[in-house]
């Protein structure tokens, strides 16, 4: 997998400082807080991974862009401060093959390129001309979909970070990010299949099954033995008695009810003259309720007619009064009209003709009277009749309704006296219903408990079977990767032989060491002795040791072609190993990191090298360049004016 880096800038608040990368080595060296590990962050920064926000990034870094080669793709990866979701990425190849993208950490829906591409990871694969392999999202979920290999997940054999360059090997002791480094090495050696995937994730969700119905078996077994519930027999022997005793209780029940509808019950003609009473209240009340009515309907015409009464006399009186008035002035306007001269038979007010006094109604106003006098007469006799007619419908109401209530309690005395013993019949005969009812429920559902063990149990011991055929498959299936053990055995030997070159303490010919392609982890077998990465001790062969394996795996993939890219960043390569103490380890470590570098001519690994001192190459290596960092002038740190913790 070519992956080449040319170039980094760091956009500062101030500033923008340029490193650039030889082909073969580059060495940054330097007091400690001068920004060489920055730099290799910044580079991981770019590819995806998350920034250490030290003091000086928090204060000064603004953002990055990396230079790279990706397969035949001239490209650069830019990422800003706060650019937490996305890389841009910006790739050429010829005048007509471009491209620009914002591309996600994490898949999105809808794919960026035409391609299956949908973040950065694959498009980065892809630019490479490499097509990863699918793993499980979740390795521990059998039940997990298949997902294109991270490329996070390769990088950590590209980039040797000093934080865990002694406390962790490649990630493999973490339960989550183990799986995707073994998910890694896999894809390396070509130990890897989509059916051998399927195949894997099918053993995991059986096996999980079978677990799944072992343990329902124990759960169930206890159930029954806590509460005393027998076997299937005794369950079934208990159902045949229930239902024996339900249908007798039915039997009782149906006996009781033909003897109550067969007999005359001794309320019935009260409840006939309770019917008839009932109609009779309802007719008297509707008969008051009309009389009511009717009477507040005529008291309201005899007020309309001695009002008219009032009215009729009121404007007799006032006739007379003004009948003989001469006006001298204008009752509207107040004008003085008493010069003004009478015509003859017409109004001197408003001169309007006169009407002789013949024409004008008074005469009429005795004969109104007498005919308002006997209609008003009329009509309260007709309320007094009506009031006395009220009075007797009201008085009759009471008394049926009186007569009512007692029927009434007479009727509900009798049904008690007489129906208490037939309900309490009843009732006992539904609660013994009921009850047998619900045991049965209860008993054919309990029922189910001793089938569905034998059911779980036969089909535990059918998910064995599958297991063992499905371990077998896979191992048929591994069987094929023969090339892909031969890849795996080629590590383990270059790893001996890189550490026996080193001077890897404790390490001799007569050793083997084995790598397990089941979990990954290389172990040394000195006589009955067996040991690995973490039971190295110090932090010093801890360091020592990861640097060898990794050594090991790139070296192996330019050898036989592995996808392993080819550029290593190692951050302290000697970190617990002291140049004064084991200056022929620290010698030997870098001769070999140097034989590695130089035997790709041009096209091998491209190395990232950041330590606190400077070894040089014993001989010439072409491509070998330095960098000295320690916050002066002419070896400024990487933000040349951040002077700060």
């Amino acid at each position: 997998m070519n992956i080449r880096l040319t170039h980094l800038v760091v956009r500062t608040r101030q500033t923008t400082e340029h490193i650039r990368f030889s082909e073969a080595v580059t060495f940054l060296y330097g007091p400690v807080g001068t920004g060489k590990s920055t730099v290799a962050r910044l580079i991981d920064f770019c590819f995806g991974g998350d920034l250490e926000r030290t003091p000086a990034i928090q204060q000064a870094f603004v953002s990055t862009v990396l230079g790279a080669r990706l397969g035949e793709y001239e490209c650069t990866l830019e990422r800003g401060a706060e650019d937490n979701l996305a890389v841009r990425v910006t790739w050429s190849r010829g005048k007509d093959d471009f491209g620009s993208v914002n591309a996600p950490l994490s898949a999105g829906e809808m794919p960026l390129l035409d391609a299956e591409v949908y973040n950065l990871s694959d498009l980065l694969f892809h630019l490479c001309s490499v097509e990863p392999i699918k793993v499980l999202k979740r390795s521990r979920d059998p039940d997990s979909p298949m997902i294109r290999l991270s490329f996070r997940d390769i990088w950590r054999y590209c980039y040797l970070d000093q934080t865990h360059l002694d406390s962790s090997f490649f990630r493999l002791e973490d339960p989550f990010r183990g799986r995707k480094s073994q998910d890694a090495m896999r894809f390396f050696t070509g130990l890897h299949s989509e059916r051998l995937s399927q195949l894997q994730a099918d053993l995991y969700r059986t096996i999980a099954g079978q677990h799944g119905a072992r343990e329902a078996v124990v759960q169930i077994r206890r159930f029954m033995a806590r509460f005393d519930l027998g076997s299937e027999s005794d369950l079934t022997d208990q159902i045949g008695a229930s239902e024996r005793e339900l249908r007798a209780a039915e039997e009782r029940k149906q006996t009781l009810e033909t003897d109550r509808e067969a007999s005359i019950h001794p309320t019935d003609e009260l409840r006939s003259r309770l019917r008839d009473l009932s109609r009779i209240v309802s007719d008297l009340r509707e008969a008051i309720i009309a009389s009511q009515s009717m009477l507040a309907e005529q008291e309201a015409l005899r007020a309309e007619l001695i009002t008219a009464k009032v009215k009729a006399g009121r404007a007799e009186q006032a006739g007379r009064v003004l009948d003989s008035v001469d006006y001298s002035r204008c009752p509207q306007c107040g004008s003085d009209i008493s010069k003004r001269p009478s015509a003859v038979e017409q109004c001197r007010l408003c001169g309007t003709p006169s009407i002789a006094t013949e024409a004008r109604p008074g005469f009429d106003t005795e004969a109104v009277r007498r005919e308002l006098n006997d209609r008003i007469d009329q009509i309260s006799d007709s309320m007094n009749r009506r009031q006395q007619a009220l009075e007797r419908s009201k008085r009759e109401f009471q008394r049926a309704e009186s007569a009512k209530r007692l029927l009434d309690r007479q009727l509900e005395d009798g049904l008690r006296r007489y129906d208490s013993a037939f309900v309490e019949s009843i009732r006992e005969a539904d609660r013994e219903i009921a009850t047998l009812g619900e045991r049965l429920r209860s008993l054919a559902q309990l029922q189910e408990m001793p089938r569905a063990i034998n059911e779980l149990e036969e089909k535990a011991g059918a998910s064995q079977g599958r297991i063992d055929q499905l371990r077998s498959m896979i191992e048929d299936e591994r069987h094929r990767f023969r090339f892909a053990d031969e890849n795996a055995r080629a590590i383990a030997k270059k790893f001996k032989a890189i550490m026996l070159d080193v001077g890897f303490p404790g390490v001799s010919d007569e050793d083997d060491v084995v790598l397990d392609p089941r979990n990954w982890k290389p172990i040394v077998v000195h006589s009955e002795q067996k040991w690995g990465f973490w039971e190295t001790g110090s932090g010093g062969k801890k360091t020592l040791f990861n640097v060898c394996y990794a050594l090991a795996v790139h070296e192996v993939a330019r050898e036989r072609g592995m996808p392993v890219p080819n550029i290593l960043i190692i951050d302290s390569p000697t970190k617990n190993i002291s140049d004064d103490e084991n200056p022929e380890l620290v010698q030997s470590l870098y001769r070999e990191i140097y034989r590695l570098a130089a035997a790709g001519n041009g096209a091998g690994t491209q190395f990232l090298l950041i330590d606190s001192d400077l070894v040089e190459p014993e001989a010439e290596l072409a491509g070998f360049s330095q960098k000295r960092m320690a916050g002066e002038p002419d070896a400024p740190s990487l933000i040349s004016y951040y002077v700060g913790p």
